[in-house]
């Protein structure tokens, strides 16, 4: 085929997607289309020409799209733009608008209706802490106008962090405000010891490599009996079991998962975990337990966007566990 012919299939656009009918992904790749452009054709084909409530808009949008000779290309872009309206006889206007839109409109009158779209936000008061890969970090904070004002006044723009941070710092209603408190973490690699039998009351038994059958207490203990809060941590389960030599941790589950991720488990994320949610990776709504192998700490954002649904393919990605490990799977990837 040459490159003339090439593209003139491309132009053909809702044609082609038409000729998709009956056939799956694995039969494109068969007659030489690639994974992706496989799994992009068969999604079309669904959204232009399979079941839907919306026959009619459906209908119109295909007609459209023909009448208006909108390539292949044009179809995948008006869906980039389609897939962020989350109630769907809205996303099903929109795509009708836009293949009723000369190619060259598309992105300026999609931007447009996005924005239309688009709830105004609301604001309350709050505060948000984001660290920074260099040690540094933003506190944003929402308050009264007026207070909020008066605050940034105070400041000395020439080191604002520095200022900031002297002033809150400083006297607060007779007393010092409370400097951050830091504890140390040690983290043992359960494999390197020894292996898990059974968990036994609330903690664990575990064969040493020397045979010795001991609590998990015990192979902390004498594993690294300086340290100060010590987490057991399996190559193929996560988070075992978190030791205190004084007492058990409170929020012992938090704990153990900071031990794991100290920010946000979603990929270049840096929001403590302290700031964090407990997210299941299996939903609680499948049967998801809420124990420490099943649960990672996210931060409120990429808790919402992470894609709970396990029969669905994820929009944004998913976190797993694989192999004991944290793993984000990215979207249109099987579970």
């Amino acid at each position: 085929m040459g490159l003339q012919e090439y593209f003139a299939q491309l132009s053909r656009g809702v044609d082609l997607v038409a000729e998709c009918s009956g056939l799956s992904a694995p039969d494109l790749e068969k007659i030489g289309a690639s994974t992706q452009d496989a799994a992009e054709l068969i999604s079309l084909h669904t959204i232009y020409f399979g079941p839907t409530p919306y026959t009619g808009k459906q209908r119109s949008a295909v007609n459209s799209a023909r009448s208006n000779g909108h390539a292949l290309s044009t179809l995948h872009h008006i869906e980039s733009f389609t897939r962020r309206v989350k109630e769907q006889r809205a996303a099903w206007n929109l795509r009708v608008e836009l293949c009723a839109t000369p190619s060259e409109q598309v992105t300026a009158v999609a931007r447009r209706r996005l924005r239309e779209m688009r709830v105004p936000r609301t604001y309350c008061e709050r505060a948000m802490l984001r660290q920074h890969p260099n040690g540094l970090a933003t506190l944003t904070v929402t308050g009264n106008g007026l207070d909020m004002a008066d605050a940034f006044r105070t400041i000395d723009h020439k080191r604002p962090g520095t200022s900031f941070i002297a002033r809150m710092l400083g006297k607060a209603d007779g007393a010092p405000a409370e400097r951050t408190r830091v504890t140390t973490m040690a983290v043992l690699q359960l494999e390197d010891y020894a292996t898990i039998l059974r968990r036994e009351g609330d903690d664990v038994l575990v064969r040493t490599t020397s045979g010795t059958v001991v609590t998990g207490a015990q192979l902390v203990e004498r594993a690294c009996a300086n340290e100060g809060l010590i987490t057991v941590i399996s190559r193929a389960q996560g988070p075992v079991d978190l030791y205190r030599f004084e007492r058990f941790a409170s929020a012992k589950q938090r704990t153990m998962l900071a031990a794991e991720h100290p920010t946000c488990a979603w990929p270049g994320c840096k929001t403590p975990a302290e700031r964090g949610q407990f997210h299941h990776l299996t939903p609680w709504s499948h049967g998801g337990e809420t124990n420490v192998a099943n649960l990672v700490t996210l931060c409120n954002y990429h808790n919402g966007v992470n894609e709970d649904d396990p029969n669905a393919p994820p929009r944004r990605g998913r976190l797993t566990r694989q192999g004991g490990t944290i793993v984000w799977q990215p979207p249109h990837t099987s579970r």
